[in-house]
């Protein structure tokens, strides 16, 4: 049994109806050499399995009277509902594909079962199939998602200790109402405890830091243009390359552009593949690292998606990266570990070479401000969020007109490091992987991959309604890598 944080609820919160909270991962393999019941062999993997990955047997659990939040309780777990078997219709075309797991995304996973299902897509043109892992991010974040693909596969990279079922149902009402009266007699203990660390944590830094980090944790703090002036004397007197004290909120009010308005439920994805290798070739010209080419990348294929639909905004697009602490000394295996930062993205600039030192100059920034913090305790601290408004007040965003609805950034881009070696399943290796995203009222477009072996898929998870040709986007994201590895 797993209590959410406030950090939980506000992904679940996600869940309006018009927007959804949950990702998904979908591996692709070509076709196998021996034909097999593709269904029936994932429904046996999952089974065997579930005893090491008690994620997936975990279901939503209230306290009485809301006193101490929810839970994540075990359970048992019905295979034949959660892993569910989808052929195409003849010919089996990517088209039609994409409009398969659109609509398996537009459904909301129910709160009375385990909130995740895996689908298995056959029909497909020369033989191929394909996963589909879907998951609410209030149970876990990306990272768990690719860890349940790992510990499916033939040979998981870590053998994860066993957690036996539970003989009896858990989470009645006189255990949750038990649960829910020691959880609020804890509270203020947490609390203090919290606010001891805090404090040890700003003790250390001052004496690292010296007298300078209470303006730098000030500057950091204050949201966008309020930080400028407090920036200004924090930084006086740094070195060119010392890192300059920075708000982990650029801006106030994000620039307009055509990546935002009302999110509605029609939301596909495209995707481009990328190698590795010219990644990490662009990140060399300037020093910098893949995710700084990423960025790169993204800026100039945003700035040309925005050229031909109605103009270039002046200002930078702000966008939101997911960063974790993880620290690997997390008591929950499974969780939301994860934040978001948020930076300028180089869409205002027209040269790519200097697109590519903004990116990562504003990356640096963006870091060093986020380790300036104490974000190991940001997730205990989310347990004092305001949980039971979340999700009135999230519905009444995702109605809200898109100009009106409140933001704090244009787009998100996500780019994560995965593993060299492609897993496989029944001795059929996972060809490509695609990550699907969600998008939060205002926001129409993530742009997100991780790395499997030497490529990376980087997809765009759009809402059709608001980024219209969503399906150039892998075109803009060619032409844009393309300018800038004709500089190496």
């Amino acid at each position: 049994m797993q209590q959410l944080t406030g950090l939980d609820e506000m992904f679940l919160s996600l869940d309006t109806g018009r927007t959804t909270g949950h990702v998904a991962g979908i591996a692709f393999f070509d076709k196998p050499a021996e034909k097999r019941d593709e269904l029936a062999f994932l429904r046996e993997r999952v089974a065997e399995r579930l005893t090491r990955l008690p994620v997936l047997r975990w279901r939503l659990k209230s306290v009485p009277l809301e006193m101490d939040g929810r839970y994540w309780v075990d359970g048992p777990v019905d295979i034949k509902e959660q892993v569910i078997g989808i052929r195409l219709p003849k010919p089996g075309t990517d088209a039609q594909l994409h409009e398969a797991i659109d609509r398996i995304m537009a459904q909301l996973l129910e709160r009375d079962r385990p909130m995740w299902r895996i689908y298995v897509i056959e029909g497909l043109e020369d033989g191929r199939y394909a996963y589909v892992v879907k998951m609410t991010h209030g149970l876990a974040d990306g990272s768990v998602l690719w860890m349940l693909f790992d510990q499916l596969s033939d040979h998981p990279t870590e053998v994860l200790p066993e957690v036996p079922m539970s003989a009896e149902p858990r989470g009645g009402k006189a255990e949750m109402l038990a649960r829910g009266l020691i959880g609020l007699a804890k509270k203020p203990v947490k609390g203090i405890k919290l606010q001891a660390e805090t404090a040890a944590w700003a003790a250390g830094k001052v004496r690292k830091e010296g007298l300078r980090f209470l303006p730098d944790s000030v500057v950091r703090m204050l949201p966008g243009e309020l930080s400028k002036p407090v920036a200004a004397l924090a930084n006086k007197g740094r070195a060119d390359g010392d890192a300059k004290a920075g708000s982990l909120v650029p801006s106030l009010a994000p620039p307009k552009s055509p990546f935002n308005g009302t999110v509605t439920g029609n939301v596909s994805f495209s995707y481009h593949d990328f190698a590795i290798a010219d990644l990490r070739k662009v990140g060399k010209l300037v020093g910098g690292t893949i995710n700084d080419a990423v960025l790169a990348v993204t800026a100039g294929a945003l700035r040309a998606y925005m050229a031909d639909h109605g103009g270039i905004v002046e200002r930078p697009l702000i966008t939101s990266t997911p960063i974790s602490w993880r620290t690997g000394k997390e008591k929950e295996r499974f969780a939301n570990q994860v934040f978001m930062l948020f930076q300028p993205l180089a869409t205002h600039i027209a040269d790519p070479l200097e697109r590519l030192k903004f990116a990562r100059e504003t990356a640096s920034a963006a870091k060093a401000n986020w380790d300036g913090i104490p974000s190991h305790l940001t997730r205990r601290a989310s347990e004092w969020m305001p949980v039971v408004a979340l999700g009135p007040s999230m519905k009444v965003m995702s109605y809200l007109p898109g100009t009106y609805a409140p933001k704090m950034f244009n787009v998100s881009v996500s780019n994560v490091k995965g593993p060299a070696v492609k897993p496989v399943f029944g001795g059929v290796e996972i060809g490509q992987y695609v990550i699907f995203g969600f998008l939060p009222p205002g926001c129409g477009l993530l742009l997100g991959g991780q790395s499997l072996g030497d490529r990376i898929i980087f997809s765009a998870t759009a809402c059709t309604d608001i980024v219209t040709d969503y399906r150039d986007l892998p075109r803009y994201l060619k032409e844009s890598l393309d300018e800038l590895l004709a500089l190496t």
